[in-house]
């Protein structure tokens, strides 16, 4: 008996030595996260469902080869804000041969940077087309760099936080992260990666302007209970960093800038022109990059329009905003003809309170 207890003693013993010793998911997370924090693209893919391996590589892989100035400043500033990375493995659940991870992570937020280059770049451009400069590659490459080199003294940083289920696969005894979400990809790219989305969705004529998430603003504030507060046109605003008043609301067919050919809004829908002053209230010059929803009688959500750059004159979006100087101009919304009503919403940060601005 005892020659039987002392064999099942050692049975059990390596049996928990071996369960010890078997990876877990959380191990994959952490070395694939570690990998990121030092932008090793080779590494993180080994940790990556192999059909899937790609995706890690194409997405950031730009500017690792090449030879254009612009493409490796753009992955210098990525390396570098990948340093900065902080997170917490909360826990995991596993069931057979898959598993989730739930993680906490900090990580610079570039999509204000990027919004703001982008949109500096687009004006320069656009400016030199009427002037019968032709523009080379590599002084696009250079604009692009000092636009951003310009839009880095002024875009203050901003980190987000967030809570990311990683989904993992096993096989062959190892845990790999089956599919790269966005939200994984964002934390390496500074949120480039939902940011290069929407920038190329608003280039793209059949996208919309409707969210589609299928929780409105409106609803969300009702189960967070926040403070709605109704406002009306000509009524000032203090938010967190500036002073807002909505001066007029128009509604267009049409709309043109200056030196632009006109554009005409889609079959069954209509241009809400929204003119505004801001007010910078900080103490240092910042970017305009609006999270300013109108909301319709319908409960339908529209950002603003995705052509506007170029379109209409005194545009606010990525507005550099200069402290204490009034800066007045206009946001385009394009909406459905049947939105009879409609109002602009904003929450202001750090408080419970989201205004509601009447436009009609």
């Amino acid at each position: 008996m005892r020659k039987l207890m002392g064999l099942l003693l050692i049975i059990g013993i390596f049996f928990i030595a071996g369960c010890s010793n078997f990876p877990k998911p959380e191990s994959t997370v952490t070395d694939f996260i570690e990998a990121g924090k030092k932008f090793d693209l080779t590494k993180m893919a080994t940790m990556v469902n192999p059909s899937n391996a790609s995706k890690v590589t194409d997405v950031m892989k730009d500017g690792k080869d090449s030879k254009d100035q612009y493409q490796k400043y753009f992955l210098d500033y990525l390396k570098e804000n990948a340093t900065k990375i902080t997170y917490s493995v909360k826990g995991s659940k596993i069931e057979n041969d898959k598993a989730t991870v739930t993680v906490d992570v900090k990580y610079l937020n570039g999509g204000p940077l990027l919004k703001a280059t982008i949109g500096d770049v687009f004006s320069k451009a656009f400016s030199l087309a009427f002037t019968g400069v032709t523009m080379k590659d590599e002084d696009m490459n250079q604009m692009f760099i000092s636009a951003m080199q310009k839009q880095k003294e002024t875009v203050k940083d901003s980190f987000v936080e967030k809570t990311i289920d990683v989904k993992l696969a096993k096989a062959n005894n190892k845990w790999y992260i089956d599919e790269p979400s966005d939200d994984l990809l964002n934390v390496f790219t500074s949120n480039f990666v939902s940011v290069g989305k929407e920038i190329n969705n608003s280039m793209n004529p059949s996208s919309s302007n409707a969210n589609p998430q299928s929780t409105t603003a409106t609803e969300k504030a009702k189960k967070d209970n926040m403070t709605i507060i109704p406002k009306n046109i000509g009524d000032e605003i203090q938010f967190a960093t500036l002073k807002l008043k909505i001066n007029r609301v128009e509604e267009k067919q049409t709309i043109n800038a200056k030196y632009s050919s006109p554009k005409t809004a889609k079959e069954g829908a209509k241009f809400v022109i929204v003119n505004a002053d801001l007010i910078n209230t900080t103490n240092k010059a910042f970017t305009m990059s609006p999270n300013l929803i109108i909301v319709d009688n319908k409960d339908r959500e529209f950002k603003t329009y995705s052509d506007a750059i170029g379109a209409i004159d005194d545009y606010l979006d990525c507005k550099e905003l200069s402290p204490s100087i009034k800066e007045t101009g206009n946001w385009v919304y394009e909406l459905p003809t049947d939105a009879t009503s409609y109002k602009l919403i904003s929450g202001k940060s750090g408080t419970n309170e989201l205004y509601e601005i009447l436009l009609k």
